[in-house]
Parts: structure tokens; sequence; C-alpha cells
């Protein structure tokens, strides 16, 4: 995903705008210069104008009013700050300099202005040059919707801009300046503060990608799992996508709480820089590098024994790209809403029967795959992300009944972000009041409602054998002798060990129970098997496919501290959740 940084929204002062008020400017001076013009002729032909016959009046007039028109087309079409583009589809370049000018406009006059009728004008979408986005590119047909596409057949005129920074495509919506932004539900704890700072509600209303491997931490090969993260250094781009990554996978691991500390100490952060990381890495700087694609790619192939540590291929639903609309926007215009999520989900199914069809597209129309990847490197970065379905949008939205997966993801983001002053949030939103599922339900209910199917791949012998690529120890209490769970050990799983579950869906998990060595061995050995297994009952119960989980007993075999000590016992009693990495098939 592309940066998620939202405090530092001071811009370089834009040239456009500076055209646009040289331009006022300049037409103002010329329809100066044409009335006094007129005045000193009137002055100077008055004696003779009575000599005149009509006709050489009625040329004279035309004259002056010819030359008023051309003054006017001259400089008063550069009074547009964001000309509408031309069919067939712009150049991107241009259409993100439109955007760029419209934002500093914005934000130079400190108010947000009402979202303009769609009358005789495209829907204007910003999204990010990253390929969950690009689905909509092959449902436009091109940057702008084509004859014969997707949207065409929707009846919906798209216009595509490619807006980078979070900064610049928040106020483009706020501005009204586009309809519809890429938001990823990790940022939204942070960038809420500027939606309300200008009165302005908005909500996501379409899933449109999942990553799923685009976003990695890459490691040096004496990093192999993340707990030897500590004592090395680390470098991500601060409140991105990949910071997120990286947070998941500190804060679940058996790192202290002191540790986690130490080691977000030991990590370089960049505000607005989506390279820094993979310089730092390719310079031997940092031992891990938290990116998204394609630098992941380069990255791993600036240093030999560089590995993915821990992605979003792990971490399935952790970073979901949706797109953001303000609510009075929604409000009035839900067919757009409907049309728009149509095209997404038709375009999705046609990019992914083919891909080389998408890939060549995309490669033609996105400067950013066109310049930089080429055809086959952006055919294989369309497998850096999931194109959502509707069985994805009803899962994360929570139509069927489920929990919502935004809520989860969001909350998630909120959790990490709230520990960092730089974040500077002061307001908490319930992830209720941020989505809205008016367009989606509207499909999903049309279609019958369909039962919304999960991603399940069985590898048990890996869950029961495999290394652990972190391993997230719980205190998990039992009555003594009992395998019981009480309300306490269920409020405590469903905080600390259901929620990663769900989020870590490409890794299986394999539940350890242990024990101290006090008492019979045999005792400890099937008390340890019978408390593990009852963990995983109840995962299970709250709808972790069971194709995911192993329940193992280790009794007083594997113990972390020495058992002399009451504080060493303490320490051993307790319950593991090991996350194993699946096998590639």
């Amino acid at each position: 995903m592309m940066s998620s940084v939202f405090r530092f929204d001071k811009q370089p002062r834009n040239p456009g705008v500076l055209q646009v008020v040289e331009s006022v400017s300049s037409w103002s001076f010329g329809v100066k210069v044409l009335l006094e013009t007129w005045v000193r002729l009137k002055i100077l032909i008055r004696p003779s104008m009575q000599k005149l016959t009509a006709l050489s009046k009625l040329l004279i007039t035309a004259i002056l009013i010819g030359s008023g028109v051309t003054a006017y087309r001259t400089y008063g079409g550069m009074l547009q700050a964001s000309p509408e583009p031309p069919h067939p589809a712009p150049k991107a370049t241009a259409l993100v300099g439109q955007a760029a000018v419209a934002a500093a406009q914005a934000a130079a006059l400190g108010s947000a202005s009402k979202p303009v009728r769609l009358k005789d004008r495209p829907v204007r979408v910003a999204l990010s040059q990253w390929p969950g986005h690009m689905g909509l590119v092959v449902g436009a047909g091109g940057l702008r919707t084509q004859p014969g596409s997707i949207a065409a057949k929707m009846g919906l005129d798209l216009e595509i801009v490619f807006i980078e920074d979070a900064p610049s495509k928040n106020k483009a919506l706020q501005s009204g300046d586009v309809d519809f932004v890429w938001e990823t539900v990790d940022e939204l704890p942070i960038a809420l503060a500027g939606y309300r700072a200008q009165n302005i509600e908005a909500k996501a209303f379409l899933q449109i990608d999942w990553s799923r491997g685009g976003d990695a931490c890459v490691a040096t090969k004496e990093v192999q799992k993340v707990e030897d993260i500590y004592g090395r250094k680390s470098a991500v781009l601060m409140f991105s996508p990949d910071h997120t990554v990286f947070e998941f996978m500190i804060t679940n691991s058996r790192l202290t709480r002191e540790q986690v500390t130490e080691v977000r100490k030991a990590t370089k952060f960049s505000m607005d820089d989506f390279t820094y990381a993979r310089l730092l890495f390719e310079k031997k700087e940092i031992d891990v590098a938290c990116l998204w694609e394609p630098d992941v790619t380069l990255a791993l192939a600036s240093r030999p024994g560089a590995h993915r540590l821990f992605s979003t291929a792990d971490a399935t639903e952790l970073v979901a790209d949706t797109l953001f609309a303000r609510k009075d926007f929604l409000d009035q215009h839900q067919d757009v809403a409907q049309k728009l999520a149509k095209t997404w989900f038709a375009a999705a199914a046609l990019g992914n029967a083919d891909k080389p069809a998408a890939a060549k597209l995309i490669a033609t129309v996105a400067p950013r795959f066109r310049d930089e990847l080429g055809y086959e490197k952006t055919l294989a970065a369309l497998g850096w992300a999931k194109w959502t379905t509707l069985d994805d949008n009803v899962r994360l939205f929570g139509l069927d009944g489920s929990a919502p997966g935004f809520d989860r993801v969001y909350n998630q983001a909120d959790g990490i972000w709230i520990n960092y002053p730089e974040a500077e949030i002061k307001d908490r939103f319930a992830p209720s009041v941020l989505r809205d599922d008016r367009a989606v339900r509207a499909i999903w209910e049309a279609a019958g409602k369909p039962v919304a199917k999960a991603e399940v791949a069985e590898q048990l012998d890996v869950a029961r054998s495999g290394a652990a690529l972190f391993t997230k120890p719980v205190s998990i209490s039992f009555d003594s002798g009992s395998d019981r769970l009480s309300a306490e050990a269920i409020a405590l799983i469903n905080q600390q060990v259901l929620p990663q579950l769900q989020i870590a869906g490409g890794m299986y998990a394999r539940v350890e129970g242990n024990t101290d060595s006090i008492g019979d061995f045999a005792t400890n050995q099937s008390l340890s098997e019978q408390r593990a297994a009852a963990i995983v009952s109840y995962l299970v119960s709250r709808g972790i496919p069971a194709a995911r989980l192993v329940a193992r007993g280790n009794g007083p075999s594997a113990p972390i501290a020495s058992n002399k000590t009451p504080e060493g016992r303490a320490a051993n009693r307790r319950t593991d959740v090991l996350f194993i990495r699946k096998s590639k098939v």
C-alpha cells in the first residue's frame, strides 16, 4: 500500500496555484485595457461618429465584442483549477497535477466546499498506483470510461486520477474535487481528525482489496523469527500499512512490553519517503525493512540471504483498501455508489479470469507500471493483492450476521497508533459509524443473499510440526485440576488470541499448554493437553476453521524459566499460541 501519513499536510507552494492567481490578474488587466481603449476611442471618434453609416457603426461594435470574447477565452479558461479532461483517457501525470492544484486551493481557502453535482461531468475516483487498486482501471477500460467497458455498460462515466500521498487525497475528497478516494482501514484512526476539522462526515462503502504479500518486512539471514528483531535495527514509513505489519508481528510475539519499546526505539522512521527503508537496507544500515511492492522485491535482491520475514501473505486480513466517500454524497448518489460497486465486482472477475490482458492494459495506462515495471512485472504484481469480491465485502461489513471484519482491522490499528504521540489522536471513533454498507447490501440482497465462503487450506502436518514464525504467550488461568474456560479466560482469548488469528488468515496456529513441575508428570501432561484442546474448541466455535488449528500439551517439559522459584513456576504455567507460516504448494 501507499503512504498513510496524515499529520504533515503542509505542502510546498504549488506553482499551479500561482498560475491560477496570475491568470486572474492577467484576465483582469486585459479587461481593464479593453475598457480604457474603448473610452479613448470613443472620445477620439465622437466627432466623426455622426458621419458614419449604420453599417460602419455595427462593424466597429462587432470588432470590440470580438476582442472581449478573445480576451475571455485566452485568460478566463485559466481560472479552472481542475478542467475536465477530454475523452478519451487523459494522461495520468496531468490528472495528478490537477488534483494537487485542487488540494492546495482547498488548503488555502481553509474550508471544504460542497460536493459538485454530477450533471455533465464524470464520477471522479482517486486511486494509488498500487496493484490492488487497478481493478477499477480494468472496469473503465482505462483512466476514463471507454466504449464497451464494464463501466460504460453500467452507464457510469468514470475519471480515475492518481493521488499517492494521504494528505492530498484526503483534501481532494474534503473539497469535493473527487467523489471517492482510496483509504486503508488502518489509516482511518489518524485520518479522521482532518475530516472532523472540516466538519465533514465520510464513510467507507466498498472494499476493493486485501493486501496479500504486497506489504512485507524484509530481513537479513540472521533474523529468522520475529523475536530475533530485538537488539537489531529496523526502518519503516511511519503510519503506513507496512508500519501496521511491523507492529502486528512485534506485539503478538514473545517479546515483552519492555522489549517491544526497545525495538521501537531502535527503529528509524520516515514521514514521507516510501523508499527510505529500502535504501537503508541496501546500504546495510538496518536489519529489517518494512515496505510495499515493488520495493520489497528490490530490497530482497539487494542483499544475499535476505528474505520475507512477515507479510500480508501471512496476515491476510490486516491491510484492507476501501473506497471512501462523503456521507452527503452517498446520501444523494446511492445509484452511483451501487454502479461503482457493481463495476468493481465485474472488473475483479474479468481481471482474474484474464490476468495477462489486465496487466497489458494497466502497463499501458498507469505511469508507474508502464515506466518502472513493464508488462511482465505488472503481471507478477497482480499477485501482491486480492481484488475483493462480493463475498469479501459481505464479511468485511458483517452483512451475514458475522462480526464485521472492518471493525476488527480498525480496532487493531487504533490500538497501535494510540501508543504513538506523533499520531496526535485526540478523538476516538466507533468503527460502526465509519462504514456505510447500503450499496453492498443492496447488491447482496438482489443476488439472493449468497452465503460468503471463507478460504481454507489444510496442511495440518505443517501446523503440528512446523517452526513458529512468532509465538504469543497468553496467561490463561484455569481452576486447579480443571480444563474449563472461565469467563475471565474467554474474555482474554477474545482480546488477545481470536482477533490475531482472524487477521493472520495465511497462517496456522498451534496452541500449546504448559505447566510447572509441581505434581505428577503424567497428570500435568494430560491436563495441559486438555486445556489446549479446550482453547482450540472455543476458537473453532468462534469461527476459526478447525483446519488451521492444532492443540498440543507439553506438560512441564517446555519451561521458559526455573521451576525453583515461585516466579519461575508462574511463568511456566502458560499457554503459547505459535503462529506458523503455511508451506508453499
